[in-house]
Order: C-alpha cells, then structure tokens, then sequence
C-alpha cells in the first residue's frame, strides 16, 4: 500500500457515509505506526492484541507540553502524537511509539489522529467515560458503532476499484488487505536506505527481522538503485584458491548422511498472523 493510495482513499472517503471518514482516519493514522488491523479496529475474531482507546493516544504542542483530547484548539496545537500499545501478540506490554508532524497534506498522523480524537470527543465522549472509548468508535443514527475490520477492507478496494489502482498503485484490488497497511509502512521507511531496516523493526515493534517477510522486493523504485550500485564494482579478484579447489573436489562426491544444507536465506516466521 502506497502513500498515493491513502491520499485518494482519504478524498474518496469524504464522498462516503461517516464510516468511511472515520475508518480513513483510522487507516492514515495506523499507517504512521506501521499497525496491525486489530489494534484500531474490531476484528471478526479477537485475539490477545489489546484495541486501543482515547486514553492510549497523547498529543503534545511543539514545546513537549500536553494537548488534552478537548481542547478546542487540539489540530492546531498538536505537534508530536505518542500512542500507546497496552498488550500485543508479541507478548511486550505498554509500549509506546511517538510520530511528530509530516508538513505533509493528508499525510499526516498527527492530523489524523486528532482528526479521531476530536470527532470521539464532539459525538461519543459525551455518552460515555472519555478515556475508554475505542478509537474505532463513532456514533449514527444515536448510537454508538465501532468501525469492523471488513470496512477497513472495503474502503482499500474500493479505493483500488475508483482510481485503477493496478496501472496507478501497482496494486490489484485482490492483492489489498488489511495488512497492507502493515507492509506498506515498512515498505515506506525500506525504501529510504540507510539504517531503514532498525526504523522498520522499532516503529513497527518488530523483536526480529520477521518484517522482511511484509517487503517487496520488485518494486521499481529499487531497480534503478541496485543496477547502479553493482555496475559501480568493476572488478573483484577471488582469493580463496585452496579453498576453491577444497569445494570443487567435494563438490564430486556423492552426498553423505550427516551433510547439511541451509537455504540461501534464512526463513523468519512473523509474529503476525
């Protein structure tokens, strides 16, 4: 899932009812965290991942201090977001992850987060205690409903559907899922290089290297920087003759019973499901 997409899913979704606008938000805002569905939705069949509420999402103003959830000024004010994950599959508990301001239109989780915050806080605060509303909570027709997983899906293929997301996005409506959101934010940060990979294990709370199985190596944007990189090494001298010759010679020997192979990449099992 690209930033292109979220931009049109976020303008398609102000043409759709009030599920579509939360659930956009919702979306933007797990992006910017590289979340799991489950964490800001309800799911079909819950599991041990804790959904979080208003009381796990902080604002605070570009000096560090704390922007309440009803402060009338909370979209304006708000410079750093810091959420909470109370418990999660890999078993780490309260852990927290903060984002600040992208300066980015539409592309931005503090944005959307307030954007969240304050549409609970207008419509279901009121109804209810303020600090255990779930985010994925809004209110129609007087009462309240908690955004499902399947909207979550809907509104990605639908976005697919509306702008051609094959020839647009590189991506097929059947190829979206609620994981995307997932892979596509670990996709973002691998693409820029450098120290991406310890970025994507912390943003995403990653305890290993499992979140290599969420990247796409054919993406185009690599292509160009891989032929480049390896057209730089002209010539390489390979001094490892006996140890050559050793190889070739095994190599002619029929296999025995305690040898040992490994694959040429180590298989990693994701702490997702």
């Amino acid at each position: 899932m690209t930033p292109a997409l979220l931009k049109d899913m976020y303008t398609l979704a102000q043409t759709m009812p009030k599920w579509a606008q939360h659930t956009a938000d919702l979306i933007l805002g797990g992006y910017f965290f590289a979340m799991r569905a489950c964490e800001f939705c309800r799911t079909e069949r819950p599991g041990r991942t804790r959904r979080l509420t208003t009381a796990n999402v902080v604002f605070r103003d570009k000096e560090s201090r704390l922007v309440k959830h009803d402060d009338p000024r909370l979209r304006s004010k708000a410079m750093f977001v810091t959420v909470c994950f109370v418990d999660q599959k890999n078993g780490t508990k309260m852990e927290k992850r903060s984002q600040r301001r992208s300066g980015i239109n539409i592309l931005c989780p503090v944005e959307a987060w307030a954007s969240v915050i304050s549409r609970l806080q207008k419509e279901v605060a009121p109804s209810q205690s303020a600090d255990e509303i779930p985010v994925c909570s809004y209110m129609e027709g007087g009462r309240v409903i908690e955004v499902e997983s399947s909207q979550v899906l809907q509104l990605l293929r639908r976005t697919c559907v509306v702008y051609d997301g094959e020839n647009k996005y590189g991506i097929s409506e059947l190829e979206i899922g609620t994981r995307s959101i997932r892979s596509g934010a670990a996709m973002a940060l691998a693409l820029q290089g450098g120290n991406s990979d310890k970025k994507i294990m912390m943003l995403g709370r990653w305890k290993s290297v499992a979140f290599l199985d969420y990247i796409r190596p054919q993406v185009l944007e690599w292509a160009g920087d891989m032929a480049s990189e390896m057209a730089k090494t002209i010539s390489f001298l390979d001094v490892g003759g006996q140890h050559s010759a050793l190889s070739q010679s095994q190599a002619r020997l029929p296999p025995q019973p305690n040898d040992t192979f490994e694959d040429e990449f180590p298989i990693f099992t994701p702490f997702d499901s």
